[in-house]
């Protein structure tokens, strides 16, 4: 069974994103769209795209409701503090960064892949339009989490039937895929490449690590 218990990193980010969200929705609404155009992240090729958004832009969450750092933020302090556990809070704080400039780099390869044959595809793929979120990189955790507790369980709300990790992972990371291919339906504003991008740099990074240094630590 997964217990809720915080680590310093894990503890760091969660307080970080929190404030954040809350000075953009409360404290900060009038700069609002300053901050998201310089935050969060356009794409590369954009006039206004920066150096520092592909981090910056992991901190920052859509204020159309509260759900899309709510949901991030409960895979994190659930399954972050295993994991951070197991490498150390510096090297977390790395793999967490990695994954969400991971994700970044895989969506910015395939939009230009896309444009070598669909000169319309940047308009089409959110050329206007930033990005923001940690999901990304939360990702990452649940990819490096189900590689090293795949038979840990949790217990859904509000259904109390604990169900294995790899299992409830598992689902997500195909049904992320599968919208990826266009094979099922897609939410609105919702980056399911980055999403992939994410889980893809956190199953090499934990996988490099597991095997060169740490799979004694490794528990089955």
């Amino acid at each position: 069974m997964i217990n809720f218990n915080l680590s310093p990193m894990v503890k760091n980010l969660l307080i970080l994103n929190v404030v954040i969200y809350l000075g953009m929705a409360f404290l900060a609404r009038d700069l609002a769209p300053f901050l998201f155009d310089t935050f969060a992240l356009w794409f590369i090729d954009n006039p206004n795209f920066q150096v520092w958004q592909p981090v910056t832009h992991m901190f920052m969450h859509s204020l159309d409701g509260y759900t899309h750092i709510l949901y991030n933020m409960l895979f994190l302090v659930f399954l972050g503090p295993s994991i951070e556990n197991w490498m150390g809070s510096k090297r977390f704080l790395f793999f967490y960064l990695m994954c969400g400039i991971g994700a970044f780099l895989t969506v910015t390869a395939v939009d230009y892949y896309s444009f070598l044959f669909d000169t319309n595809a940047f308009m089409r793929d959110g050329y206007y339009r930033p990005s923001v979120g940690a999901s990304g990189a939360v990702y990452g955790v649940m990819a490096a989490f189900i590689w090293l507790f795949p038979n840990r369980t949790m217990v859904l709300f509000p259904i109390p039937i604990p169900v294995k990790v790899k299992y409830l992972i598992g689902f997500y990371m195909i049904k992320e895929l599968l919208a990826t291919l266009g094979i099922i339906g897609s939410s609105a504003n919702v980056a399911h490449l980055a999403h992939i991008g994410g889980a893809l740099f956190g199953f090499i990074m934990i996988w490099y690590w597991k095997r060169n240094d740490m799979d004694k630590y490794r528990i089955y």
